[in-house]
């Protein structure tokens, strides 16, 4: 948590302080906030989003438009992008959910799914929803996934794969 607390402090200065909507007492609204978690001054990941809404007493922020940015030695490795997330603050789990897409830089590997869980103590994400990968002309299907961030050390349940079509 103690990584986490100068990048709230961020996300606290971007709060909305003027629109249509009132927050409720321990509720912070956010518009084009980022916060990151660091080790030694460098980026583990980043995550930038249109609009959140903090709830400091049961510590989770939910926010709209996330794309999270995953670093391997300062370099991006790979970026989920989502309509909507949520983020357990106290043991820094996420949940994204709505056209979710991991797009891996390091071999061009790409996964759809709806619903993705992401642990910062496990560095892994998973679901038990459908998901397809693409990479060049290798399509894979499943149901249920665990890999890391960069889509590296994969394990699929239920697997299809197939080459597509030129």
């Amino acid at each position: 948590m103690k990584k986490l607390f100068p990048l709230l402090i961020l996300a606290f200065a971007a709060c909305s302080k003027a629109g249509s909507r009132e927050a409720a007492p321990g509720v912070s609204l956010l518009r084009n906030f980022s916060m990151a978690e660091t080790a030694s001054g460098v980026s583990d990941w980043r995550l930038d989003a249109e609009t959140g809404r903090l709830d400091e007493k049961k510590g989770v922020i939910t926010f709209t438009a996330p794309r999270i940015k995953f670093y391997d030695q300062d370099k991006v490795s790979s970026e989920i992008t989502a309509r909507s997330g949520l983020l357990q603050m106290q043991d820094k789990t996420a949940e994204l959910t709505d056209e979710v897409e991991v797009d891996a830089r390091k071999d061009g590997m790409r996964l759809q799914t709806t619903k993705l869980y992401y642990s910062s103590a496990r560095a892994k994400i998973w679901t038990g929803e459908p998901v397809t990968i693409y990479k060049g002309r290798t399509v894979i299907k499943g149901r249920g996934f665990t890999a890391n961030p960069d889509l590296s050390e994969i394990e699929i349940q239920h697997q299809e794969t197939r080459l597509a079509g030129k």
